[in-house]
């Protein structure tokens, strides 16, 4: 029903930019490259483990605005490692659709419909919200919303098809035709006090069936977790920000028809973060705590392990222009990427993270030293938590306001839920940003 509803908006959209005026068109883009390092990531002294590769982000965009509010973008990009040689094609890159030109974005907006505070977007767009429901900013999501501001709120009510899992390939087609992935949510942000104090309550749904065998008889496997949570941002006084965040899963998978084959979800995240600015000095400094549930391996009718969403990074402010806590601790991360995806990226999943900072500022340069203690939010009886602390620093420069460079390193000192006798592990990478 949902699909249907969504072709109707898109035929009303496209139908009334026919009717616009000639458009008012204007570029935009963004390019980065990164150049990624790690060494010793299993902190085993005896075996020689490390790599330095280089990652990269291209895009440009066309804005066109139709007027009265109507508006579309396109953006065509490409993203990932390349490598090979340009004439013998030797050369290893990482396998991925992204290195290909393709549309990263497009989607068609009209905002304030009817001189109303309600605006509408559908088509591919890009998906961030909070510190976890993150598309990861190569790749759109295809969908819909409807999202607004007022004075005293703001609202985004949206629909995402994660997969599709049908589609013109099974245009005609006799048999069964997959099911797709579908994400709803709903995040309301409330502003007051002139926007010093905001909270936002939130639910997602990412809903999914497909067919299962089991004793060569055919059902039907529901998957139905449920996200709701609540953030606070407040800014009390000048120079002084506090972050909260709250999040429970619910919901149930389950065999439709099979008795006693429901897995109730119950995982939880949590964070806390505290940073001061002072108005008068060009240093700043702060502290977080971060808690993503792991599961009980004892309680099978239950899941208490948590993952984001739409599974993606787990941002933690991008403080360092990359998502994820500890450059090093990035680095041992699936795709160097921090997902919050079970059977996915088990470093980023079950974890407790402590971190404490200090920075300095002055005019486009910036210093920041961090500290991350990290350790496995559950284990086993008689395994060690531990998994040791790291020391981080950050570099950036901004030229001419428009181009940041920028350089950041790590060094993890395992603890003894890896094991004893251990080296640590040292990652990073230097950077360059240029967004217009």
């Amino acid at each position: 029903m949902h699909s249907k509803v969504l072709c109707v908006l898109l035929s009303i959209c496209v139908g009334s930019l026919a009717f616009a005026g000639k458009p008012e068109i204007t570029n935009n883009g963004t390019f980065y490259i990164y150049s990624f390092f790690w060494q010793n990531a299993d902190f085993n002294p005896d075996t020689e483990d490390g790599d330095q590769f280089f990652y990269m982000h291209a895009d440009v965009g066309i804005m066109a605005d139709f007027g009265a509010g109507v508006s579309s973008q396109v953006t065509l990009g490409g993203w990932g490692t390349f490598g090979k040689h340009p004439i013998t094609g030797a050369g290893e890159e990482c396998p991925s659709p992204g290195q290909d030109v393709a549309v990263r974005e497009a989607y068609i907006d009209f905002a304030k419909l009817f001189d109303s505070p309600l605006s509408f977007r559908a088509g591919k767009m890009h998906v961030l919200q909070g510190e976890q429901v993150f598309d990861g900013g190569e790749d759109g999501v295809m969908g819909a919303k409807f999202y607004g501001s007022t004075e005293m709120v703001d609202y985004d009510f949206a629909w995402y098809r994660l997969e599709e899992n049908g589609g013109c390939w099974y245009v005609g087609a006799v048999s069964e035709v997959p099911d797709d992935v579908d994400l709803f949510g709903a995040w309301i942000t409330g502003k007051f006090l002139e926007g010093a104090f905001r909270v936002a309550p939130y639910w997602f749904w990412r809903t999914t069936s497909g067919l299962m065998m089991i004793d060569t008889l055919e059902y039907v496997m529901k998957d139905d977790p449920m996200w709701l949570g609540g953030r606070l941002d407040v800014g009390p006084i000048a120079g002084l920000t506090v972050n909260g965040e709250f999040t429970m899963m619910m919901g149930q998978a389950e065999v439709v028809d099979v008795a006693d084959s429901e897995m109730k979800y119950k995982g939880m995240h949590a964070l806390g973060r505290l940073s001061y600015a002072p108005p008068t000095l060009p240093i700043t400094f702060g502290g977080a705590y971060v808690m993503l549930t792991g599961d009980k391996v004892d309680t099978l009718a239950e899941y208490e392990a948590y993952e984001s969403p739409i599974m993606g990074p787990y941002t933690f402010g991008f403080y360092k222009w990359w998502p994820g806590f500890g450059p090093a601790h990035v680095q041992t991360t699936a795709y160097g990427f921090s997902l919050v995806a079970p059977f996915i990226d088990m470093m980023s999943t079950n974890l407790n993270v402590i971190n404490a900072n200090i920075g300095f500022h002055q005019g486009p340069f910036m210093l920041r030293g961090d500290f991350f203690m990290y350790s496995r939010n559950w284990v086993p009886d008689g395994v060690e938590s531990d998994m040791g602390m790291e020391i981080a620093l950050l570099t950036t420069y901004t030229y001419r306001k428009t181009i940041t460079l920028g350089a950041t390193g790590g060094y993890w000192m395992p603890g003894d839920y890896f094991g004893d006798d251990l080296d640590p592990m040292l990652g990073g990478y230097l950077f360059t940003y240029i967004t217009f």
